[in-house]
């Protein structure tokens, strides 16, 4: 069966569903990609591991050791008079420790080169929960982000979640009262680079995104829609994910939540 989200669908954002998503929507790009622009060119998903340290402090326990009695003594005179010396109470002094978690991510982008040259013409950026956190990963982002700006390669950017920070400029200020983004910049010669946007919301199909070439070869389109579909299918969803359960955070925009309601309804 089909997800009964027109686009993309919000339950697979869940931290369980969306790293074998974000695998498998990148796989499905490529193969997509693959079919209409080769021999010229070719796509390939590019894979990057990160990891993010979390620390986690703890105590060790402190508990007291048992007091030692002195043993009896004889008073001066003779007289055996049985007396206890106080002994203090041990306690063993806490030491802070702190656990190291890493927790892993794997990073993808579907890559267009040509095929003689191996020229990286065209990247397609997934963004993920790491790419779109305050802190390292958002950073790192940002900053591989720019470097591409400044170069003759293409940028495509797919943000299918609706949590987190966007981190380009141009749909973050000012920000953008939509649910999903997509994006494409193209290199153009002493010219400034512009977006194309298209903002999405939970109740529309997502767009046929256009994904250019070198001049003079058109741009070849990926039918965002049936790739998420196609996703969806082949990965069991159908089966995996239980509708009952809360959409996933973070909350609906009220109008997104009001249209979640009424299909509810109707269903």
């Amino acid at each position: 069966m089909a997800s009964p989200f027109p686009g993309m669908d919000p339950y697979i954002e869940d931290n369980e569903v969306w790293p074998d998503f974000h695998h498998s929507l990148a796989e499905e790009i490529k193969g997509r990609l693959n079919e209409q622009i080769g021999p010229k060119y070719y796509a390939t998903v590019q894979v990057r591991t990160v990891l993010q340290e979390v620390g986690i402090s703890t105590l060790n326990p402190m508990y007291p050791d048992v007091g030692v009695l002195e043993k009896r003594k004889r008073q001066p005179g003779g007289a055996g008079i049985a007396t206890l010396e106080p002994t203090p109470t041990r306690y063993r002094a806490p030491i802070q420790r702190k656990t190291v978690i890493q927790n892993q991510f794997r990073l993808r982008a579907v890559q267009v080169f040509m095929t003689k040259t191996a020229e990286l013409v065209t990247t397609i950026e997934i963004l993920s929960p790491y790419n779109k956190q305050p802190g390292d990963g958002l950073k790192e982002y940002r900053q591989k982000r720019n470097k591409i700006l400044q170069t003759a390669v293409h940028l495509v950017e797919i943000d299918l979640l609706r949590g987190g920070q966007r981190p380009g400029p141009e749909v973050e200020y000012p920000p953008l009262d939509t649910d999903y983004v997509l994006l494409v910049n193209r290199t153009a010669e002493d010219e400034e680079r512009v977006s194309d946007i298209w903002p999405v919301a939970l109740n529309e199909p997502l767009p046929h995104l256009p994904v250019p070439l070198l001049e003079p070869d058109s741009d070849v389109l990926v039918d965002l829609t049936a790739v998420v579909q196609a996703v969806y299918t082949r990965s069991g969803y159908d089966w995996r994910i239980d509708y009952t359960l809360p959409i996933p955070p973070p909350e609906l925009r009220p109008e997104m939540a009001e249209w979640v309601q009424s299909v509810r309804k109707a269903s």
